[in-house]
């Protein structure tokens, strides 16, 4: 693909604008591919730009990643992916929310065009010494309290927007695209979570768990996108804030500050909603925390959370925060922790390796008898880690509501 000649005149084209937005000599400028990937509906390209800086006589790089939806989508049948509104809002977030003295990469240049037209290019912050988390699926904890001190921050700053500049914070709110939340035959993400989501509840029915437990969480789960997922992430005041919407260990970079903590970086915000914390905090703690650490220091990983919320809101000049309380925010986490268990049910047994996504499978054989297919890719180990998670919602008081 990236030897066409349509995909060179892109890039020829792109990178023309990028090299005009950035003020260089367009004859003194060279550029150069050096990878390329895709990422779901997304393509993903790296190039180091090499020009001379006039003022100090010294030649320079600037190194890009470029990012577009994906050209060579397949036939996606019935089912929409809504990649423009991916594309839409993560260019709103760049452009109308991130501020270039926070903790982003910097956006060089951004286009929202035709579906498969919109580019986006950022700097590549490996460069400033940010990586993707060495550990594959689960991390440490202290790469866990990195996380959700950044989600903290992100929180933050939702909330300090809301409370002092309303207007500009509503009008982006206004301005966001669903991508994933709505309720239309067109939606391949509602099949796919009411085929997955009852897998622990039926390993838990073969082990001889508790019937009733098993009929009501069942009755739920099977319906996972109407009576979990689309309930979860409606606004709730006064909780609501800007989320991120899919913070999982793909979406996060590492870095390391000079006292030697682990500082965590967001990337990704095509997934941007208006919704409660715990749409990313429920989200993370069942994709990027183990089992065992997310039981054993869950009160210290919320109360991490909750600190760095309360400092930035504080720095911000936000001082009436009662309705943010550490006891507000595990509320919250209780009504809605079920949200980061489907997530989980659908995503694990790809982060684990027992599944690999093949487009041209599903375009072939069709969604459900494909889904169906790889339900229960994993096996009983799996079952048995999506099973821990739900009994660990009900010891926190997630189920209640359910199981009443």
């Amino acid at each position: 693909m990236c030897n066409s000649k349509d995909f060179q005149k892109w890039i020829q084209e792109v990178m023309s604008k990028i090299i005009e937005k950035l003020g260089l000599d367009a004859d003194e400028v060279r550029y150069k591919l050096l990878k390329s990937t895709d990422r779901m509906m997304t393509s993903i390209h790296f190039v180091v730009l090499r020009f001379k800086d006039k003022t100090k006589g010294e030649d320079n790089e600037l190194s890009i990643v470029l990012k577009r939806p994906l050209q060579e989508r397949g036939d996606m049948g019935e089912y929409s992916t809504r990649d423009d509104s991916q594309f839409h809002n993560e260019i709103l977030f760049y452009q109308t929310y991130a501020r270039p003295d926070e903790n982003y990469a910097r956006c060089i240049y951004a286009n929202e065009g035709a579906p498969s037209d919109s580019v986006i290019a950022l700097e590549d912050v490996t460069k400033r010494g940010y990586h993707l988390c060495p550990h594959k699926y689960y991390a440490p904890l202290e790469y866990v309290l990195a996380v959700v001190r950044e989600i903290g921050r992100f929180h933050g700053k939702g909330y300090a927007m809301k409370e002092l500049q309303p207007e500009k914070f509503f009008d982006i709110v206004s301005r966001l695209q669903e991508v994933r939340y709505f309720n239309t035959s067109m939606n391949m993400y509602k099949d796919i979570c009411n085929i997955y989501a009852p897998r622990a509840v039926e390993y838990l029915r073969r082990q001889g768990y508790d019937t009733v437990f098993c009929d009501k969480m069942e009755a739920v789960l099977a319906n996972a996108f109407d009576e979990v997922m689309m309930k979860m992430v409606e606004p709730l005041e006064p909780l609501s804030t800007l989320c991120h919407g899919d913070v999982t260990l793909d979406n996060i970079l590492f870095g390391t500050k000079n006292d030697g903590q682990v500082r965590a970086m967001l990337i990704d915000f095509a997934l941007l909603r208006y919704s409660t914390p715990v749409i990313d905090l429920s989200t993370y703690l069942h994709i990027g925390c183990p089992n065992e650490l997310r039981k054993d220091k869950f009160l210290e990983i919320m109360r991490a959370y909750h600190d760095e919320l309360k400092k930035y809101l504080l720095e911000a000049g936000v001082w009436n925060i009662e309705k943010y309380s550490y006891e507000a925010i595990l509320d919250d986490y209780k009504r809605g922790g079920l949200f980061g268990f489907v997530i989980a049910s659908l995503y694990m047994s790809i982060l684990l390796g027992y599944f690999q996504p093949n487009k041209q499978d599903f375009i072939t054989i069709g969604l459900i008898k494909y889904v169906k297919q790889h339900k229960y890719d994993g096996g009983d180990e799996l079952c048995k880690m999506l099973a821990d998670m739900l009994l660990h919602l009900r010891d926190l008081g997630c189920l209640k509501d359910i199981l009443e």
